[in-house]
């Protein structure tokens, strides 16, 4: 197993939402992570969903995303490339700044 699918694995079973930027390697990820929910996150009676992926316009929003949902109790994660973690650690910090509270 890949360390993609392996990590989309161990997601499908603890997270809600995957917010994410589709780039090379972390597109990945993404896939694997929404084939393992089809089968694992549907709810039996009423046939719908209990997940989200949602394609982010970048790594900003895409971080963005999950500190949001995070904050609302949702478990959520992101796959990035080695470049796009920068920028999102930028926004952490913005976010866990004493200002922001």
């Amino acid at each position: 197993m890949e360390g993609n699918a392996a990590a989309a694995s161990a997601w499908s079973t603890a997270g809600h939402v995957c917010a994410w930027y589709p780039i090379t390697p972390s597109s990945s990820l993404a896939e694997a992570f929404q084939s393992y929910c089809s089968k694992l996150r549907v709810d039996p009676e009423t046939k719908k969903n209990k997940f989200a992926i949602v394609q982010a316009e970048d790594e900003l929003a895409s971080i963005g995303i999950v500190t949001g949902r995070a904050g609302n109790g949702a478990r959520a994660f992101t796959s990035t490339s080695g470049p796009g973690i920068s920028l999102m650690t930028e926004f952490i910090g913005l976010r866990t700044s004493p200002r922001s509270r």
